[in-house]
């Protein structure tokens, strides 16, 4: 799996998730059952705006190795706060939006695992 793949499918689900976050916010905040409403439109923003920083990432033709670097963190900090966010009880506390909340940080891992895989090769350092 090309790095440009794993960019661009990583900016792909971050958009969508986005918008639906910032479109549907009420929605979305009723699956969760979010006590913290209007945190879910800006989270919907900063995550298209991440998604496109992504996908023009993977537009190019050699790699940013400290670009790539602040995608492996940023998937990882997402994972570690879906995380947090579940622990707590009191931000994602239903049994859905928990199944929800956890199948997407298991993607963002998977996402950030590849990346880093890709930063290994890039970096020499296997």
């Amino acid at each position: 799996m090309s790095l440009s793949f794993v960019l661009r499918l990583n900016a792909l689900v971050c958009i969508v998730c986005g918008l639906l976050m910032a479109v549907y916010a009420d929605t979305v905040n009723d699956l969760m059952a979010n006590q913290y409403s209007w945190l879910m439109a800006p989270s919907g923003y900063l995550l298209v705006a991440y998604g496109v920083w992504l996908a023009l990432a993977a537009r190019r033709k050699q790699a940013n190795i400290k670009e790539l670097m602040i995608f492996i963190a940023g998937d990882y900090s997402w994972t570690l706060l879906i995380i947090l966010l579940i622990s707590t009880g009191q931000v994602i506390v239903a049994p859905m939006g928990i199944r929800v909340a956890m199948v997407t940080a298991l993607f963002t891992a998977a996402m950030g695992a590849l990346q880093f895989r890709h930063y290994k090769l890039l970096a020499g350092k296997f």
